[in-house]
């Protein structure tokens, strides 16, 4: 309600006051709000409930109800959701508290986009409840994106709305997931050429675009004709709505039949469940400190080692993630990572691969703390581009892995196995262009979901199946992706041989697949994926990690044609395809795995491939019948059961000489011994002061975490300067113009 203010008797203070309140110039992000993730106090009607002798059995009952109707309506969204990305289990259904917390999410799909949604909806309490102009009613529904208010990266868009009870803000119910295609300067919303924020589409704050649960025809309007595919996006926007809708009569339902005492104190004591077991599982861990540090092996448009460093620490019942160390921000790269990101990964991380038994909810954090530098690419500037902030999401989320699982490692209670990482790069095209339903669209491809798992500690881990952050996740079937769009996959979800985490257990194989585009007038590709020269992906306890990948492709060649004039010579395999380099006339090319947007023609062949889980354990260790299992299914080659793991045995048969191979075995562990040496030793060789002058190498160095390096410059880590790199078209040509230059000198001189 709007209060009337009565002027004449304030002084000039309170005028002052009430000018500034009323006459808000800019609704920035609110630093106050995106930096807590602990959870509210309790609100008084929770405090009522819960300390008066609570029916436990019936909150229970009550959460078992809702886990069904979030499960059911995920369901439900996952067939009704036009973007390709929903479709295959990129999306959530959640429940919230009246003020905001986290309490109920599905068991299915990605936890990250309910880990996040707290910061929005508290923004909107605290900036819009209020405002006459705004408000917050029943049927309201907001929608957003920016990852400064909470939000993930630009192509994430999520839902939600309030459930009120006589009056009373009780709840909000909420759907999350990855729209895509959001208007910016490469179709799908995350491409490697954006320079600025600018460049990245629509960057919502939280949004009323439905009241009185109808949509705001004046928004929806203005929404669609902000990106590329208006159909799309319209449609997963009614999508939403409808989703929130039945999932706010079923909190009116369940009051209804049980209360809303039954239903608040039921959402309150599932996060305080959490809260208390989390503290209480730290509390057991051993104390001590776990280092580990990977880097990003390209800013998505040159080559560069961008450093990720985790100290994770265990003291005093307390856990804290610590992220210092890490590389600068790039002012110009897209490569970049808010806060609210690295937070999401923490809860993906434990929430899947730690504690994967509690309830999926942002309260697995209440007792972490978080430590980071701010304008570093794990805690940048709302200046900088961060649609590709996935890729420092997907390393951290493998440090953080790797830190619990060797706190773990010697605990006698587990709460889940001890595996090795899974595979953590997003492997796939963003594709856009004109459909041959001649209309424009953009987005991804699912196959980025298809991640190999890491080994387990007594199993070998799985083939490509899910995201490393969402194991319910699917890949998608070619079939339906090629209905809408006009490509094709003439290499489709084939694995090959040696693409393993070799170790006593071996980690998962990944497929490879293709994209290839036919009848359209107006088509390209991107490609967003790390990992081509240095390994994305480590092992455990001596495994091995994945290899290196590249993108490849067959450019001025029309696949299609190839194939009907020489079918005898195609394979579907991509090893093949590049080294044997069957049809004549085309280009064969290889390189990193992101890729800005290209234009292509006609029947021109893009190939990838998802990389391996970790491997864990020493490889010589391995089981000799299990190679041969692997030799069985082709997926390894004989070079690597023989010179790799070891293993004497008849090609023919695949019988295992057992006292042959055990002798081969120990000959290379004294070779190893023979090649080694004293650790000093090692460490006056190897050890540097700095970073290599000739290496592109952006971070801190060692446990220096004072000084953070870019690319042979130092800098204080808490005085980042602004780091702009050039346009690689423009270093190529001036590359190209001095060989030029050089080459006319020799030329006069010469006389010629």
């Amino acid at each position: 309600m709007d209060v009337k203010v009565d002027r004449d008797e304030m002084d000039d203070q309170e005028l002052l006051q009430e000018f500034l309140r009323t006459n808000v110039a800019f609704l920035g992000p609110d630093r106050d709000i995106i930096r807590d993730h602990k959870m509210a106090p309790r609100s008084a009607r929770e405090q009522k409930v819960l300390s008066s002798d609570p029916d436990i059995h019936q909150f229970d009952h009550v959460r078992g109800f809702f886990q069904g109707v979030l499960d059911d309506n995920f369901e439900i969204t996952q067939n009704m959701i036009v973007a390709p990305a929903g479709r295959f289990g990129d999306l959530t259904t959640a429940l919230f508290t009246g003020a905001g917390d986290h309490c109920m999410a599905s068991t299915k799909g990605v936890i990250g986009f309910c880990a996040c949604i707290h910061y929005p909806i508290r923004f909107v309490l605290k900036n819009y409840k209020d405002d006459p102009a705004v408000g917050v009613n029943p049927g309201d529904c907001f929608i957003f994106n920016d990852p400064f208010y909470g939000g993930l990266h630009s192509p994430d868009q999520s839902a939600f709305m309030p459930v009120y009870h006589e009056g009373e803000l009780v709840a909000w119910v909420a759907c999350g997931m990855h729209e895509g295609e959001d208007g910016a300067k490469e179709p799908g919303g995350m491409g490697p050429g954006m320079e600025s924020p600018f460049d990245e589409g629509l960057k919502m704050p939280p949004i009323k675009y439905a009241e009185n649960y109808r949509l705001r025809t004046d928004y929806v309007t203005f929404l669609q004709n902000s990106c590329r595919d208006p159909r799309m996006f319209g449609a997963d926007l009614k999508t939403r709505l409808a989703t929130c809708i039945r999932l706010e009569k079923a909190v009116k339902r369940a009051i209804e039949e049980h209360g809303v005492d039954a239903v608040v104190g039921a959402f309150r004591q599932n996060i305080e469940y959490v809260a208390e077991e989390v503290q209480r599982r730290i509390a057991d861990l051993p104390e001590g400190t776990v280092r580990a540090h990977t880097f990003l092996d390209t800013t998505m448009r040159e080559d560069a080692l961008l450093r990720i460093f985790l100290t994770a620490t265990v003291k005093d019942g307390k856990m804290t993630f610590d992220f210092k160390g890490s590389s600068p921000q790039i002012y110009n790269r897209p490569i970049n990572s808010g806060l609210t990101m690295m937070k999401v990964l923490l809860s993906n991380s434990l929430l899947c691969f730690v504690w994967p038994d509690l309830p999926r909810v942002n309260a697995v954090l209440e007792h972490i703390e978080f430590i980071t530098e701010e304008n570093t690419i794990c805690d940048c500037s709302r200046d900088v581009p961060s649609c590709l902030s996935m890729q420092v999401m997907f390393k951290g989320l493998t440090l953080a892995h790797l830190a619990a699982v060797k706190f773990y490692y010697s605990c006698n209670r587990k709460y889940a196995n001890i595996i090795a990482p899974w595979f953590n790069q997003t492997v796939s095209f963003v594709y856009g262009g004109i459909t041959q339903h001649n209309e424009m669209t953009g987005n991804l491809c699912a196959d980025l979901n298809g991640m190999p798992g890491g080994a387990h500690w007594n199993d070998d881990g799985q083939h490509s199946m899910a995201m490393h952050l969402a194991a319910m996740t699917d890949c998608g079937e070619s079939e339906f992706t090629e209905e809408e769009l006009p490509f094709m996959q003439v290499v489709s979800k084939r694995l090959f041989k040696d693409n393993v985490g070799f170790g006593k257990y071996r980690g998962g194989s990944g497929y490879q697949y293709s994209a290839t585009m036919q009848g359209s007038p107006l088509w390209g590709f991107s490609a967003v994926a790390g990992g081509s020269k240095y390994s994305s992906n480590t092992g455990l306890f001596g495994g091995y990690g994945c290899s290196a990948y590249p993108i490849a492709k067959i450019k001025n060649l029309n696949i299609f044609d190839q194939i009907k004039t020489h079918p005898e010579v195609f394979e579907p395999d991509m090893v093949y395809l590049m080294n044997e380099r069957p049809f004549e006339g085309g280009d064969y090319v290889t390189q990193r795995g992101s890729m800005p947007y290209e234009l292509c023609t006609e029947g021109e062949l893009y190939m990838a491939s998802q990389g391996a889980g970790g491997g864990y354990g020493d490889l010589l260790e391995r089981d000799p019948e299990r190679v041969m299992v692997d030799l069985e299914e082709d997926l390894i080659s004989h070079e690597t059961a023989r010179d790799l793991l070891f293993v004497v045995y008849d090609e023919e048969t695949l019988v295992v000489d057992e006292a042959k191979t055990k002798a081969a075995r120990l000959e290379e562990k004294q070779a190893r011994i023979a090649r080694g040496k004293p650790y000093d030793e090692f460490v006056d060789e190897w050890v540097k002061e700095e970073p290599p002058k000739n290496v592109p190498y952006y971070g801190g160095w060692g446990e220096d975490h004072q000084t953070l390096y870019a690319d042979g410059l130092s800098m204080p880590a808490d005085a980042i300067e602004t780091i702009m790199l050039p346009d690689p078209k423009d270093v190529e040509i001036a590359k190209l113009k001095k060989s030029l230059s050089e080459m006319e000198g020799r030329l006069n001189k010469s006389g010629q």
